[in-house]
């Protein structure tokens, strides 16, 4: 028998499915800052029993989506001013690190990654697809981390930084002065990282990152 036969799928569990869509929900604005959720909202929402539930709040806590208050109820995260530094600070020591990583380790998959990102976010940006745009840039800093080849830095920036930067953008990176500003940014970076510069590339992404801290802290805080 020569033609090749595809493998059945197993059915994923519940509980994985919930944690997406909660995840997804938070991340693209489905459920405000600080908006108390509760089990059997989403329990009827989702058409899903409260075990699965229970499960996702958990591994949502751990990420910083969700703030469980015993006694008070369950709230998407709403940084305070010092939260929101001290979360850039765990930012930058990530990023930065894994940038000049992953210059070192594979710098042309890098410069790869970034070049097409950058092409689909000018696009983006072109056609007004703001939500396309948003989850390009959180694409485009995945691929620093990612391209770094380092499990432990990637695993801590996607549990503890990743998504609540993606829940940010999604809700104060809309206007059309701080998309500029933001396409500029990428594009820096993107020709620091083509020419192999890890300073400049440092540098740039330090400034980046600053610049969304001020950004972010006069939107919402």
């Amino acid at each position: 028998m020569n033609r090749a036969i595809a493998k059945i799928e197993k059915p994923r569990p519940v509980s994985e499915l919930v944690l997406e869509r909660l995840r997804l929900d938070i991340i693209e604005n489905r459920f405000a800052l600080g908006e108390k959720i509760s089990e059997a909202q989403l329990s009827d929402l989702y058409g899903v029993t409260k075990a699965p539930i229970r499960s996702a709040y958990i591994r949502l806590e751990g990420e910083g989506l969700i703030d469980i208050r015993p006694q008070n109820g369950t709230f998407v995260f709403r940084p305070t001013a010092e939260e929101l530094r001290a979360l850039c600070e765990l930012r930058t020591a990530l990023e930065v690190e894994a940038i000049l990583l992953a210059l070192q380790r594979d710098p042309e998959g890098l410069a790869s990654d970034i070049q097409r990102i950058l092409v689909a976010m000018r696009e983006a940006l072109k056609v007004r697809a703001r939500e396309v745009y948003q989850r390009l840039d959180t694409e485009f800093h995945l691929s620093i981390v990612s391209r770094a080849q380092s499990p432990l830095l990637e695993q801590t920036y996607i549990s503890q930084v990743n998504s609540r930067f993606a829940a940010l953008r999604f809700r104060f990176s809309r206007d059309e002065a701080h998309s500029a500003n933001s396409i500029s940014e990428h594009q820096a970076l993107q020709r620091a990282i083509v020419a192999r510069d890890a300073d400049s590339s440092q540098t740039l992404l330090r400034a980046h990152i600053a610049y969304t801290e001020r950004y972010y802290s006069a939107m919402a805080i």
